[in-house]
């Protein structure tokens, strides 16, 4: 397996542990696997576009709490549905709803 594959596996790991109506930032993803892969959240935002259509991407948000607008409509629902909190702009309220992921080292 490649380095480039492993880490695929490895952010889609963890976006799979994200708990219902919690979320995580790409930063946050980053970091834990920074210490065995480096890279940052551009690298976790490169492998949710190319592989996480079967994820819950929704889950992984910006460091404001926000998705790109073009994912906003489905991303919504899914709040609702999943009673993330959020505040009046509709971002994800991330001191409710942060979920922090495990380092690959722990």
């Amino acid at each position: 397996m490649s380095d480039r594959e492993a880490y695929v596996e490895a952010v889609l790991r963890l976006v799979e542990q994200i708990p219902r109506g919690k979320v995580t930032t790409y930063g946050a993803i980053a970091d834990a696997l920074f210490d065995e892969f480096g890279g940052g959240p551009r690298q976790v935002g490169s492998v949710m576009a190319r592989e996480g259509a079967g994820m819950p991407w929704w889950r992984v948000v910006r460091a404001d709490g926000s998705l790109p607008a073009s994912h906003g409509e489905e991303a919504r629902q899914a709040y609702l549905e999943e009673g993330t909190p959020r505040r009046v702009s509709g971002a994800v309220d991330l001191r409710q709803a942060m979920w922090l992921p495990p380092t690959m080292s722990s």
